[in-house]
């Protein structure tokens, strides 16, 4: 096993049967032009009966009204509304800044969509939270 960016993901790694992206990973993808370019390229390079399941949080499941006005924010910016840019710090080391994704289920089957992937499952928590099943096809 070994961690890899996704702009490093190619069939070097041969044939993969399943894709985990547990820990809000799908979050990685940074924004919807991102996210499309790497699903299809990880299409192209698992099997046929490949599975990807991945966690996800909806950043609309709130009534903090900070929240929701950085949501509209986004928005007026041509952003997604649960589109973040962050970088990572520990201690003397500073990481780049980059875009990290919270996305509604919705938003989530949008971005899938036409990637050679689709939504089999999704799986809700009691919070925010919840888990998708995405399957080719």
């Amino acid at each position: 096993m070994r961690g890899l960016a996704f702009t490093e993901i190619d069939k070097s790694l041969g044939r993969l049967d399943s894709v985990v992206m547990f820990g809000n990973n799908f979050g990685l993808f940074g924004n919807y032009k991102r996210a499309r370019w790497p699903l299809r390229s990880l299409k192209g390079i698992t099997s046929p009966d490949c599975l990807m399941i991945a966690n996800a949080t909806d950043p609309y499941h709130t009534e903090n009204s900070d929240r929701l006005e950085y949501h509209q924010r986004n928005r007026d910016r041509g952003r997604m509304g649960g589109q973040l840019r962050i970088r990572l710090r520990h201690r003397r080391c500073i990481g780049p800044w980059f875009d990290y994704l919270f996305v509604s289920k919705e938003e989530l089957e949008e971005i899938v969509d036409r990637t050679g992937w689709r939504c089999a499952e999704i799986l809700q928590s009691e919070d925010a939270g919840y888990i998708v099943i995405l399957e080719k096809g």
